[in-house]
């Protein structure tokens, strides 16, 4: 019952109250009055209630079939009574302004043919009235009746859509606010990535270059020089305050809150009932998921109302070891099949981004549950890279650590200066990558890089030089090292190589990768080594390189690649471009077929 009647209007109220009311009335009048009926008393009752219940029933799915129903059941009941008390003859004129109310362009001339013309005349020839007085009086103010209720459905049509426009506009004006707040803030953070990742790191490396050159210059320049150095300082520290400010995002609180505050203004703002649950144990996660899950239940809610015309929503966000599941629940009317249009497509694919998926269940006039799954990404909060910087210049040290600590996944540990040094710090503090420079005093970048390796094989080394030295860099590369790179290389470039050895990659400087590989290629062939082997790489290709070109030879792409592995696109880029170079390929084709022929591992 409550599903039937849950849409209705105030005057869909009044007229079944008035039908019910009527029938009812006209019946118990009939009893009271004692008219000499041809049925017994409890029959009428059952007939009255029949009159009312089967009309209201079909209403529901047709309203053509309401109208036929109306006019037989209730014509034909009160036609039966007139012929027993003619004063009732005149009760039908209540019915025809029903009939009237619910005709519509498509059907109201047949319905008027029965409720103007055949009822009321019969219900007159009856009690015999002459014909003018059937014609002035019956029909007459049978049509009046009818066109009243035409034209009362057709203001309480205008009254229906006006109401739906204004529930619609204040729906659309919450999801337009949020969304102009969410773009502002999305905005806001890029331009703080902007400004970081451009003015922050000029900056810096003015700041290491008039360092480096400091002795350079006349005793009497060098007051002068620490001036520059100290406005270029105070530059970056204004950007950084900045940077503060601006890298506000809309995920700043944690996942529930989140979505708690967003129910809160929906629902403030629309005054729909919006009911939240959460289950299992909270667990930080990714801010890409939290924004995924925050947009998809935005668009959901927006959906629910604008669309299935809810007034109740179950929302519930389940936390798993394994995945986060959001459901949203409504109790709108629904729909027979399906159909992904904008909103729903725009989850969709927030969802895949994230390798996550979407599903929808809906039927007529039962609401609709979507629910959005996605693979749990634990945010790495605690899981900052720890570096060790080893030179024996502490300008070099202390303007890499500069650089290195203005990012809040990067934390430099110690400094050393020279490889034995490092080779104390290591055995302490065991960092995750070490930064060493080649040409040290006591023991030198390589004599450290092979102890390092010999004793931690899992701990990353990279080598950092002056020159560029191809024999340097081979020997290195051979030794172990995941990185050999220019002391001038751009402090962006730093540290997206440093994440990216970190994550199982090869960095080395691209000056001198051609000549390193073809290199490695030519002593290759001189040892006849021509067979990829787990013990003897000819081509220096790691776990991860070797990972992402079976992905490759799979037909995936880069972006499929870095949804699999949690990478970024543009770090999958950089794995492929040096596994190209590695194996003498400028293409995935190419690659893909040179791995097969030489027996790289594939399968």
């Amino acid at each position: 019952m409550w599903n039937i009647t849950k849409h209705w209007f105030w005057y869909d109220w009044m007229f079944f109250f008035v039908r019910s009311v009527s029938l009812l009335s006209i019946s118990i009048g009939t009893l009271v009055n004692q008219l000499p009926l041809s049925v017994p008393s409890w029959f009428i009752i059952f007939t009255a209630i029949l009159t009312i219940s089967i009309p209201f029933l079909i209403q529901q799915f047709s309203k053509k079939w309401y109208l036929f129903s109306e006019i037989v059941l209730t014509g034909s009941f009160c036609m039966y009574l007139t012929s027993y008390e003619p004063q009732l003859s005149w009760q039908f004129v209540i019915f025809a302004f029903v009939i009237g109310f619910y005709s519509d362009r498509s059907n109201y001339m047949w319905a008027a043919l029965p409720t103007i013309f055949i009822i009321p005349g019969f219900n007159a020839w009856q009690i015999n009235e002459p014909i003018e007085v059937i014609i002035f009086n019956y029909m007459f103010n049978h049509g009046a009746v009818f066109a009243l209720g035409y034209a009362f459905q057709v203001l309480a049509l205008n009254h229906k859509q006006s109401r739906i426009i204004q529930e619609q506009k204040k729906v659309l004006e919450q999801h337009i606010n949020q969304i102009e707040e969410l773009t502002l803030k999305e905005e806001r953070n890029r331009l703080s990535h902007e400004l970081h990742d451009t003015i922050g790191h000029t900056l810096t490396s003015l700041i290491v270059g008039m360092e480096s050159l400091k002795t350079s210059f006349p005793s009497n320049q060098s007051e002068r020089i620490d001036t520059l150095v100290e406005l270029a300082r105070n530059g970056l520290d204004n950007i950084r305050q900045h940077l503060h400010h601006l890298s506000v995002t809309p995920m700043s609180q944690s996942l529930t809150d989140s979505l708690q505050q967003l129910i809160e203004e929906f629902t403030k703002a629309t005054g729909v009932t919006v009911n939240f649950r959460t289950f299992g144990n909270e667990v930080s996660i990714t801010k890409q998921i939290s924004f995924c899950l925050y947009r998809c239940l935005q668009e959901s809610l927006t959906n629910a109302v604008r669309h299935g015309q809810a007034s109740t929503i179950q929302v519930q966000l389940f936390y798993d070891n394994q995945q986060l599941r959001l459901q949203i629940e409504d109790n709108g009317i629904g729909m027979e099949q399906v159909r992904y249009g904008f909103g729903l497509s725009g989850m969709k694919e927030r969802l895949d981004e994230c390798t996550g998926s979407l599903a929808v269940h809906s039927r007529s006039n039962e609401g609709t549950v979507i629910i959005c799954t996605l693979p749990v990404k634990v945010e790495a909060v605690h899981s900052r890279i720890r570096l060790l910087l080893v030179d024996d210049q502490s300008i070099i040290t202390e303007s890499l650590q500069r650089i290195l600590e203005q990012q809040p996944d990067l934390k430099v540990i110690g400094t050393a200066d020279n490889g034995q040094q490092a080779l104390e710090r290591c055995a302490l503090d065991q960092p995750d990558l070490v930064l060493m420079d080649v040409r040290m005093p006591e023991m030198d970048g390589i004599e450290a890089l092979r102890e390092m390796k010999q004793r931690w094989p899992q701990m990353k080394v990279v080598l950092l030089t002056t020159f560029e030295d191809v024999s340097q860099a081979v020997k290195s590369i051979e030794l172990g090292a995941e990185g050999y790179m220019l002391k001038s290389i751009h402090p962006r470039d730093l540290i997206e190589a440093i994440k990216l050895i970190h994550s199982g990659g090869t960095w080395i400087d691209q000056n001198i990768t051609v000549q390193v590989f073809e290199e490695m290629k030519r002593q290759r062939e001189q040892l006849g080594n021509q067979n990829y082997s787990p013990e003897n790489n000819p081509y220096g290709i790691t776990k991860r390189e070797l990972e992402i070109l079976q992905h490759l030879s799979n037909g995936l792409r880069y972006k499929s690649i870095a949804a699999k592995l949690f990478l970024s696109e543009g770090t999958i880029r950089n794995y492929c471009s040096t596994l190209y170079s590695k194996l003498g390929v400028s293409n995935r084709e190419d690659a893909i077929e040179k791995a097969r022929t030489e027996g790289l591992g594939l399968h």
